[in-house]
């Protein structure tokens, strides 16, 4: 029998739940520690993993595959990141591999890829698919069969192989190399002999020719300005001189080259940190602080919601709460909802701590990630920004986690697993380093505020605004309701007569507008007016987005575009019509209704390339722009003083959504963004266009009454079985063939109610289904969805393991189906 030392159990990236053992050749024995990545042998090809600190089984195979390399000198993960992998794989219901994968920086995997290759023709001609993937390879060889497939769409595997078996197809295996590395660049030097002034005084018997000379110039030159050791490219520019003039002074022992690391930063080309604004607080601003400090202090965990008004200096107690956790030389992690709210956070945030606050999110290159991941690893970074990813940051001995805008819906991930909620896992980190967590927000998520009322949370209320230097507090905004039933819109506008006199007021004092339409492209529908045909996606069910700028019909779930037809296709008349509004109509409103006006759009067709979220921001902070439309995105934490001004175009957008969490969604939406209007100074208006002037939300709204609002819903959740007093889980199916994924999705269903029926407890889950999703068919593929819910009582059953079993109980699915589980959903559209 094999000692356990000669074993490891191996977490790879892969959607199933086990972990693998793998042998441990001598060459390696002690380097496969807990935490480092391997590369392993699983089937027949190579996969990169991570070796994790589970002991592996009493009685292993009794040949075990052994590990291939050791890719990492000490572990990537440590403990503490192990423990909390585990724990979300755990509680959400994915393997730990996922978890491990979502931890860390793309593009370090090593892994075999099957590579295709022409190897003869056929004897005759194919057709169909067949043909399609000969004439791909022909032009592509040595295509991977993951490029293959992204270009031609899904192929079976089996018809791959059946090529391959009748002589017409060769498929090799290639090992990859890591998509990102260490960068370095050369840097020039003198050699130690002639490191002296007094040595190189001598050199002149050495150079031949004004070029050597003027080389040595420059880099004496670098030298005085406190550089010795110059970039390469730098000094050839300088010195105007050629690799070849450098290369010779080398061989005659004169200058050395060296290689330096280069770390890529998106932080490389901002500016230096502004000095921190003075600041004083106001009591409900100090009160907060002073319990916040009191658990830093104190080391302990607890979990703050810090529930005040926009515009109540929430920003600020976290800055002076990570003051105090950096006194203590602990470290902190600060999460915003969005990428777009990330350079205007970091600004603020480096104000007051300089170099030490890291950014990492999603639209940074590969290298930055890999760099910036590091640097955080070895310390460098006590503090980071970011989306929900930094959650998973490798910092160590923390001591603040803070989740700005916690109710946000963006912090919820859903495709691919790990399906994690970050404000949980935060809290969930935060307990176990003994950390403090701060969830803020004005208008906090339903399940955080009855924690905060229940005393799981310490609730923090900020019920008014901060005063700037010398003023009086700045008073929240007036908001008006536009009934769009009884006021007519201005012909082929999107804007109200009141609006549009609102914005040009604005515009004639100087000051600025945001605009909030939540949908982009240009109308929502086209339709026929004579028939009512209107175009749908062949992939998904869902009709098309008309996006005037490029004259196309775009569907925003899968990217299927199409040209605007000129006719009706189903009666053949010239009677098509964009009907509704996406931020593009507004834009053009906007434009003929004030043409002088400088107009930023803000959405995700505007927003693509990287950091165009923060030059648009800093455009419109500047003062360049007088109108900010867009989605979403422009209604979260943005400040700026010149915005006395918001108009929701349509108000009503998601309200009347099935969605249990509907109202309370719309209702943060709209106050979140009714609270970039009048931050410093300048009294604030909000105009809201609505033909449901008559819903609660509105009446809640004109009162700034999230507490009003909160206490009704709560009431209605707790009748019907709702978060937060109950638990939720949504289990979907998704397949190519309709039929198929209902009868998967029943037979899950069924083994689950069997084993449910059979746990004490059971009269407290609920389960609804199977049925089809909202949208019932995406990116080609039927979704059938069945729903759990567990109410929150002490005798109800652990709903974890019920799942688990039910998915073991099931078996595997038919290739191209696919079952995920959702704990805890976002909503259930």
């Amino acid at each position: 029998m094999k000692a356990l030392a000669d074993m490891v159990q191996v977490a790879l990236p892969l959607p199933i739940d086990q972990l693998f053992t793998y042998r441990v050749p001598p060459a390696f024995q002690g380097l496969a520690q807990p935490g480092c990545r391997v590369l392993v042998p699983l089937g027949n090809r190579r996969l990169t993993g991570v070796v994790v600190p589970v002991d592996p089984p009493k009685s292993p195979p009794t040949s075990l595959k052994p590990i291939l390399d050791v890719l990492d000198a000490e572990p990537v993960l440590t403990e503490e990141l192990l423990d909390l992998t585990r724990w979300m794989a755990d509680y959400y219901l994915c393997s730990w591999g996922e978890v491990i994968r979502a931890a860390l920086p793309p593009g370090l995997e090593v892994e075999s890829q099957q590579r295709l290759y022409l190897a003869q023709q056929p004897l005759k001609e194919l057709h169909g698919r067949a043909a399609e993937i000969l004439r791909f390879v022909t032009a592509h060889p040595g295509t991977t069969i993951q490029h293959l497939r992204q270009t031609l769409g899904r192929i079976p595997y089996a018809l791959l192989h059946r090529l391959r078996a009748k002589g017409y197809l060769r498929i090799e295996e290639a090992l990859s190399a890591p998509r990102v590395q260490i960068k370095t660049e050369r840097h020039v030097r003198f050699t130690p002999a002639y490191q002296a002034p007094a040595a190189r005084a001598q050199l002149q018997h050495l150079l031949r020719g004004i070029r050597q000379r003027t080389l040595v110039e420059a880099l004496e030159a670098f030298q005085l300005e406190g550089k010795s050791e110059p970039a390469q490219r730098d000094l050839l520019a300088r010195a105007g001189a050629t690799a070849a003039t450098l290369r010779r002074l080398v061989a005659l022992g004169v200058l050395e080259i060296v290689e330096k690391e280069v770390i890529r930063s998106p932080l490389e080309d901002e500016p230096p940190p502004p000095s921190p604004p003075q600041y004083s607080f106001h009591p409900e601003q100090a009160a907060a602080l002073e319990r916040i400090e009191a658990a830093i202090n104190a080391q302990r965990f607890e979990a703050f919601l810090l529930h005040g008004v926009t515009g109540s200096g929430k920003t600020e107690v976290y800055i002076a709460a990570l003051k105090q956790v950096r006194a203590q030389g602990r470290t902190g992690i600060v999460l915003v909802p969005e990428i777009a709210l990330t350079p205007q956070t970091v600004r603020r945030f480096r104000a007051h701590f300089g170099d030490e606050v890291a950014v990492l999110h999603s639209r940074m290159s590969d290298g930055e990630r890999y760099d910036t991941w590091r640097q955080l690893r070895a310390g460098r970074y006590p503090i980071v920004i970011g989306p929900r990813s930094a959650v998973l940051a490798p910092l160590s001995n923390l001591g603040l986690l803070v989740v700005d805008e916690e109710h946000e819906r963006s912090y919820k991930q859903f495709d691919p697993a790990p399906r994690y909620h970050a404000r949980d896992v935060a809290v969930y980190r935060a307990r176990h380093n003994q950390a403090v967590c701060i969830l803020g927000s004005a208008t906090p998520s339903l399940e955080s505020y009855a924690n905060a009322r229940s005393g799981k949370y310490t609730l923090l209320e900020m019920r008014r605004r901060a005063p700037t230097v010398g003023q009086q507090p700045a008073r929240l905004p007036t908001i008006r309701i536009i009934d769009l039933r009884h006021t007519r819109l201005q012909e082929g506008s999107p804007l109200s007569p009141p609006l549009a006199r609102a914005i040009a007021e604005r515009l004639e004092r100087g000051e600025q507008v945001i605009l909030l339409q939540n949908r982009r492209g240009f109308a929502p529908v086209l339709e026929c007016t004579h028939c009512g045909w209107a175009p749908h996606c062949p992939h998904c069910s869902v009709t098309l987005t008309y996006h005037k700028v490029h004259h196309q019909l775009r569907c925003h779930y899968c990217g299927y575009a199409t040209g605007r037809p000129t006719l009706c296709p189903q009666c053949d008349q010239p009677t098509l019509l964009p009907l509704g509004a996406g931020t593009q109509r507004v834009e053009e409103a906007l434009t003929m209704h004030f043409p002088e006006a400088r107009i930023l759009r803000m959405d995700l067709d505007t927003t693509r390339a990287k950091r165009a979220h923060h030059r648009l921001l800093d455009r419109f902070g500047r003062g360049e722009a007088d109108i900010l439309i867009g989605t979403q995105m422009v209604a979260k934490g943005l400040d700026f003083a010149r915005v006395t001004l918001v108009g929701v175009v349509n108000a009503d957008v998601g309200l009347l959504l099935p969605d249990f969490r509907a109202e309370e969604h719309t209702f943060q939406l709209l106050m979140q963004v009714a609270g970039r209007a009048g931050r410093a100074d300048r009294p604030g208006e909000v105009l809201l266009q609505t033909r449901n002037p008559n819903h609660r939300i509105f009446r809640y709204l004109l009162r700034h009454d999230f507490a009003g609002l909160a206490r009704e819903l709560l009431a209605e959740r707790r009748q019907l079985g709702y978060p937060p007093y109950a638990r939720l889980a949504i289990t979907e199916c998704s397949g190519p063939d309709e039929a198929r994924v209902q009868e998967q999705l029943q037979t899950w269903t069924a083994q689950f109610r069997t084993l449910l029926a059979q746990t004490p407890g059971n009269h407290c889950v609920e389960v609804l289904g199977p049925g089809p999703a909202l949208h019932e068919r995406l990116q080609g593929r039927y979704r059938y969805q069945t729903l759990i819910k567990v109410a929150r009582q002490p005798e109800a059953p652990a709903l974890q393991p019920l799942l688990r079993q039910a998915l073991e109980a099931t078996g595997p699915l038919p290739q191209g189906y696919r079952l995920t589980l959702d704990i805890d959903p976002a909503g259930l559209v």
